[in-house]
Formats: C-alpha cells, structure tokens, sequence
C-alpha cells in the first residue's frame, strides 16, 4: 500500500465515523487531535529518558506515534496534498541544505 492508498482508507474511516456521530471531519478537528497525540508521544519520550514516576511503555510509544502519522495524513488529504510528490521534493531540498547547529 502507498501513500496515497493509506491516506484515502484512513481518511474515508475517519469521514464515516465522524458522519456516525453527526459530526464534521475537518482541519480544525484532525489538528486538535494531531496536537494531544504530539503530547502522548513528548510524555513517552520523557517518560523513557527522565520520569521516575510513570513507567516508559513502549507499545504506546508505537500507538502514538501512528496515531499522528494518521491525522497527518487526513489532514493532508484535506488540503489535496500528493505526499508522495511532497516528500520527495523535501528530501531532495534537505540535501542541498548545509547541516545547522542542532540547538
């Protein structure tokens, strides 16, 4: 499966489900819920490296982090962004970019 088959079955799930509950998929939507999966994985990362009150679990980790990989797909189908083409024309800019200080 490629790119854009896995961003039109996430999307089409998401569309269906939502409509299931009288609701709207839209950008505003899939951003919110983009934006509490970027904070599931921030608290796994801390949690592996410097918590020593909550436990690291790496299978969240794994969850999380396709969670985000989905809305970022939805929220790119919304916008008719061919991430295939995209990706590739950002790997090729990123090689022609000196490497910068990390912090």
């Amino acid at each position: 499966m490629d790119i854009k088959d896995l961003q039109n079955l996430i999307y089409d799930f998401q569309k269906k489900r939502l409509a299931e509950l009288k609701a709207e998929l839209t950008s505003e939507l899939v951003f919110l819920h983009l934006s509490e999966e970027i904070g599931e994985i921030a608290r796994q990362l801390i949690n592996n490296k410097h918590s020593q009150f909550r436990r690291y679990d790496e299978d969240n980790l794994k969850e999380e982090i396709t969670q985000a990989l989905l809305d970022l797909l939805v929220l790119s189908k919304i916008y008719d962004i061919d991430l295939n083409t995209e990706c590739i024309k950002k790997i090729e800019n990123m090689k022609t970019r000196k490497p910068e200080k990390i912090i």
